[in-house]
């Protein structure tokens, strides 16, 4: 498979060379002193700018679908389709232009007939926009896992006390195509999100640092010691090597609110994605162990 790097250098040139006939062209002509020259030079000058115009517009094409299978996330058949269909319009009136045909009224007519069609499609141009910006920009790529949230969602109401939870979805990237990208939700369910809206949200992407944040909500009676507490957790992780590994920061443990007959912890820790459910599963048991120890010593 060629690399699209090829079909760039060609399609500029192939632009430079027919640039280059084009302009050869006129100085040759306009040393001829004969009527019709100006016939033979629109004639000619039409010939070069659609065999190079074809020539180029192929080129730039088959440089976005070799792109394309580089990174098969995208829908490149689909985008170089539209590519084609540009450069095609923009060569019929250049050709149109040369032969000195008035073509005002039709820029005119199908600037007025694109106002109303976009005006009609506003949300379909956006999605389509913002997934060329979003291929442009590759914010992820397929197979990564993503959380991402935008000011579509308000603040989802805390879950206990004193937290509140990101207003957003978590998964692994299925698909990204020009109008929709696909999600992999955590729980198994497949999201299609509209890319005008993914365009604008804040996304997180775990492949980047390919870290996450483990934590527990702890709620123990206020006549249980702290600092007793917090000892023996972490010496219930010291003494599981496997678990001491997998974990990537120190565990921390701070008091978040106190109340009458209880008082509020948060404890938490980093690992690497490909380890949270054991990390999550492991730091719970512990966790237990700990607070069955506290209330044992009281």
């Amino acid at each position: 498979m060629k690399h699209y790097h090829v079909y760039l250098v060609g399609f500029v040139i192939v632009t430079v060379i027919g640039l280059s006939f084009d302009i050869s062209l006129y100085l040759i002509l306009s040393l001829i002193r004969i009527p019709e020259a100006q016939l033979y030079y629109q004639i000619a000058e039409s010939f070069i700018a659609v065999v190079f115009g074809y020539a180029a517009i192929k080129l730039l094409a088959k440089s976005v679908i070799a792109y394309g299978k580089l990174r098969p996330t995208m829908e490149e058949v689909l985008l170089s389709k539209v590519i084609s269909l540009l450069g095609y319009a923009i060569m019929v009136l250049l050709v149109l232009s040369i032969f000195e045909i008035n073509i005002t009224g039709l820029l005119v007519g199908a600037g007025f007939l694109g106002i109303v069609i976009g005006l009609a499609s506003q949300a379909t141009l956006g999605n389509l926009f913002a997934g060329v910006s979003m291929m442009a920009a590759k914010p992820f790529t397929k197979g990564e896992r993503i959380t991402f949230s935008t000011w579509q969602y308000g603040m989802m109401p805390p879950s206990y006390a004193h937290r509140t939870l990101l207003p957003g979805y978590s998964g692994v990237i299925k698909y990204i195509g020009l109008m929709y990208t696909q999600l992999i939700l955590d729980d198994g369910r497949v999201i299609a999100i509209p890319n005008g809206v993914m365009n604008q949200a804040a996304i997180i992407n775990y492949a980047v640092s390919n870290t996450i944040n483990v934590e527990f909500r702890v709620e123990l009676p206020i006549n249980i010691d702290f600092y007793k507490f917090k000892k023996e957790l972490r010496s219930s992780i010291g003494r599981r090597k496997k678990l001491k590994t997998r974990i990537k920061s120190a565990l921390n443990v701070s008091i978040t609110d106190i109340g009458i007959s209880n008082y509020g912890l948060d404890v938490q820790t980093m690992t690497i994605i490909e380890n949270e459910t054991y990390v999550k599963n492991a730091l719970s048991e512990i966790v237990f162990e700990a607070v069955r120890a506290a209330n044992a010593s009281k």
